[in-house]
């Protein structure tokens, strides 16, 4: 029939893709749910919009199991305007398999009805078709359906199936292993809890955690809207710290010494305004800058120090990348961090320090090997990865660094080796930088004779301007808000998305981070009701596994409990044990090929620390202030709106399977949590509440972050 004579389509996607919110509204409520079945012995899929059916097949031994695929429908034509049937057709083949096909639309069904080979077995539902690949044409409050063909090529005898699933990333997942991609062929309604599902998603990756009152704000005001809203978000600022000595009078102990030499004060000030400021996407994306552009406590140990650092990241996570690389090179921390302040100019035997200038390439800009826009590595002839630079290309960044020294204390005199002092940039002292010429990227270089400010932004501007600078980082954004395992496609939409705004024909602004933030947030493998795709997703780091419980529990907390537990997860804030952050993002799950950098760090020891801290913040009635603490407030998490719901337990785990799992909570999890929960005494509401909330937060289901 003419529509399974489709070439392969990978569609360019839109900015907005994915759930698409355009177009009428088909306002009708859908009268039909379809349920997917997977047959590992034939390989096959199959699709039923017939409860009957669908309980017929699914039983224990079973060669049939619910892939956890559905989507809505409607029964009848006239349920909603503009519907178009899905015919359901049975084709036999000579080995004895069998196989259904589910042509859309009067014209494919009559088409296939005249073929010998296939028996039509009735209209199976209906729904809205789409025409365009993409799924543009879907109406708002509808999700494109993707359809794959696999015609069995590799068996015996062709034995054709097909795929409808509303999860894009699994659609591209069936297409990159050699199934042909149809595009959208259908536009399903979205259901009020599918709805729930991606909003709650949304925010797992945009924010520190959903709330109802969250959750109730993206539902109202929309994905794309609730998303610009935050872009336009004012910063969330750090205190200013009282500037200490950068040596501890022996006098400073106890409380002197932890809130003057320790990271402690600011990072309770993290906690506190992630849990609760208004600028969410904002200080999302800039805890992802820092693991990506690392200043450790290892050695910025005040906080009048690291505080100035992570406002720039802060402040600029929504500007232009070319200027964070700028600010964050001429910041102090950063200059003490990587030995950059005080890098003096070759004298005798001695030479400029290399080390920022390897980290600025290897870390925080275009990787050590040449990548292609979807971020694999680009091959010589002999199959070799294409190095970005060698060793003259760091001794030419080393020379360009040299001059540079920290920001003269107020009352004291200027020197050309300013002492330790983190308020505002670097000074440039002309007598110590290296003034003859030197080799940038890719035969690029500063001209001798330049003042130290053209050196500097020349420098910068040929590392900003190299094609692997969108991937790199573009990658590692993906990673740290969506998924651990982005595919090249996705990777390289982002890279488009940084080499170019959109904001003109060929005519857009580079590194605009508005709009790789959109990219990787509104891209399709981002968006959707359901993900089914298992390499799908992300182990949720430490910091956010308590946030996320806090927020999600009307709680309140000072910070203090939730510094000690993220330190003992081996994430405290800020503190990295390297400049290569708390794990790799090119870590691989023991024994495959997927990439999950955060595992590297969930080691047994950390498994229960995990634990205990989840129970700790459940079942503790309140952390009590700490009185040493100035303005301490302890931390509690608030159960008292799911308490009336503990005598009904599958309204209980209802709501918390909306609120916690984007209503992804399997039949035989929900049968174990209502055993647990019945366990407890009926009179006990809180100890029902506090028993399925530490379940479901201990669950795998949970913890990795789909």
């Amino acid at each position: 029939m003419p529509s399974q004579a489709r070439s392969v389509f990978r569609p360019a996607w839109p900015a907005l893709a994915g759930t698409l919110f355009c177009g009428a509204t088909l306002a009708a409520t859908p009268t039909a749910t379809v349920w997917e079945f997977f047959n590992a012995k034939s390989s096959h899929y199959f699709m039923t919009a017939d409860p009957r059916e669908a309980a017929a097949i699914d039983f224990p031994g079973s060669a049939w199991t619910r892939t956890g695929g559905v989507f809505m429908a409607w029964k009848s034509a006239g349920d909603a305007p503009d519907l178009q049937p899905v015919c359901r057709f049975n084709g036999q083949f000579p080995n004895g398999n069998n196989t259904h096909l589910f042509p859309v639309g009067a014209s494919d069904c009559q088409t296939l009805a005249t073929s010998a080979n296939w028996s039509y077995e009735g209209t199976a539902f209906y729904i809205r078709a789409a025409s365009d690949p993409a799924g543009k044409d879907c109406p708002a409050d509808t999700t494109p359906v993707f359809r794959t063909y696999n015609n069995g090529d590799k068996k015996p005898v062709n034995d054709a199936n097909n795929r409808f699933t509303i999860d894009y990333s699994a659609y591209r997942a069936l297409v990159d292993q050699g199934h042909r991609g149809d595009g959208a062929v259908m536009c399903a309604p979205l259901s009020e809890a599918q709805k729930d599902a991606d909003a709650a998603r949304l925010l797992e990756q945009a924010s520190f955690g959903v709330s109802e009152a969250s959750l109730a704000e993206v539902r109202a005001k929309g994905v794309a809207a609730w998303l610009e809203e935050q872009l336009n978000a004012p910063p969330s600022r750090y205190p200013e710290y009282p500037d200490y000595p950068v040596s501890r009078p022996e006098s400073c102990v106890d409380t002197c010494a932890r809130d003057n030499y320790s990271l402690f004060p600011l990072q309770l000030a993290f906690f506190q305004q992630s849990l609760g400021g208004q600028d969410q996407l904002r200080q999302r994306v800039a805890f992802a800058l820092s693991q990506i552009l690392v200043v450790s406590a290892l050695k910025i140990n005040q906080p009048t120090g690291m505080a100035p650092y992570q406002q720039i990241l802060r402040d600029l996570a929504f500007g232009n990348y070319e200027d964070i690389l700028m600010q964050v090179t001429l910041n102090p921390a950063m200059g003490r961090y990587l030995d950059m302040a005080n890098n003096q100019k070759p004298a005798g035997s001695v030479r400029p320090n290399e080390n920022y200038a390897r980290e600025i390439l290897q870390l925080f800009s275009i990787g050590l090997n040449q990548l292609t826009p979807d971020g694999s590595l680009r091959l010589d002839a002999q199959g070799k990865a294409i190095p970005t630079y060698g060793q003259d290309e760091i001794e030419g960044y080393a020379y360009t660094f040299t001059g540079w020294t920290f920001p003269t204390r107020p009352g004291a005199q200027p020197k050309p080796r300013n002492p330790l002092y983190y308020a505002g940039q670097m000074l440039a002292v002309p007598a110590n930088h290296a003034t003859g010429e030197k080799l940038l990227l890719d035969g690029a270089k500063n001209p001798a004779g330049q003042s130290m400010a053209q050196d500097l932004k020349n420098a910068i501007h040929v590392i900003f301007s190299h094609p692997n600078v969108g991937s790199f980082i573009g990658k590692q954004l993906i990673q740290k808000l969506v998924t651990g395992n982005p595919s090249g496609a996705y990777v390289a939409r982002v890279a488009a998305a940084f080499a170019d705004n959109g904001k003109g024909s060929g005519l857009g602004v580079r590194g605009d981070m508005k709009a790789v933030v959109r990219a990787v947030l509104l891209d399709p493998e981002a968006r959707g009701p359901l993900k089914l795709d298992p390499q799908f997703g992300k182990l949720r780091e430490p910091v956010l596994q308590l946030t996320n419980l806090v927020r999600g529990f009307n709680g309140t907390s000072d910070g203090v409990p939730l510094r000690l537990y993220s330190t003992g997860m081996s994430q405290g804030v800020y503190a990295a044990p390297t400049v290569f952050n708390y794990y790799p993002p090119d870590y691989l799950l023991p024994g495959g090929s997927v990439l999950a950098p955060e595992f590297a760090i969930h080691n047994s020891a950390n498994s229960f620390n995990r634990s205990n801290a989840t129970y700790d913040l459940i079942y503790r009635t309140k952390f009590a202030p700490d009185a040493t603490v100035s303005g301490a407030t302890g931390t509690a998490l608030d159960f008292s709106a799911w308490q009336p719901l503990a005598g009904n337990p599958d309204a209980l785990l209802d709501r918390l399977d909306r609120l916690l799992l984007h209503g992804t909570m399997s039949a035989a999890m929900r049968d174990t949590l209502k055993t647990a929960i019945g366990a407890v005494p009926a009179s006990d509401t809180l100890g029902r509440v506090r028993m399925a909330a530490y379940l479901i937060a201990g669950s795998a289901a949970y913890q990795v972050q789909r």
